[in-house]
């Protein structure tokens, strides 16, 4: 079990360099930026995924605003089960913690990255004027 997070990096990046760290110090500061939000109490801080998921779009929007699509694709997460993976990597290293019935699945199939980043940004087309 890694000492600290820092340390949990290192040991995910030893067996996976398929993202990078700056991807994992993001998704810790997203969870926790989520469960205050989400008013989680320090007891049970725990997080669904469809929660962590979310919460984890919503942060990249507030660091990054129209850059943030542009940041996960260049860290390669532009799926929601990328989330997932990163979120399963620091399970395995004992970096964060699990409870019972979370399944690394519950992560497949959500809202995809791209339509979460980039709706506040799109335009809608306003009609010709004749």
């Amino acid at each position: 079990m890694a000492h600290s997070f820092e340390d949990a990096v290192e040991q995910v990046l030893k067996k996976t360099d398929t993202y990078p760290s700056d991807a994992y110090f993001f998704i810790r500061a997203a969870l926790d930026a989520t469960v205050e939000r989400t008013h989680k109490t320090a007891s049970n801080p725990h997080l669904s995924a469809e929660e962590l998921y979310f919460g984890f779009c919503a942060y990249a929007l507030e660091e990054y605003g129209p850059l943030a699509m542009a940041v996960m694709e260049q860290w390669g997460i532009t799926e929601s089960t990328h989330v997932g993976d990163l979120v399963y990597n620091l399970i395995d290293v004992g970096a964060f913690g699990k409870q019972e019935g979370d399944r690394r699945e519950q992560f497949d199939g959500l809202t995809p990255v791209a339509s979460l980043l980039n709706a506040p940004y799109e335009t809608v087309d306003s009609p010709q004027q004749d």
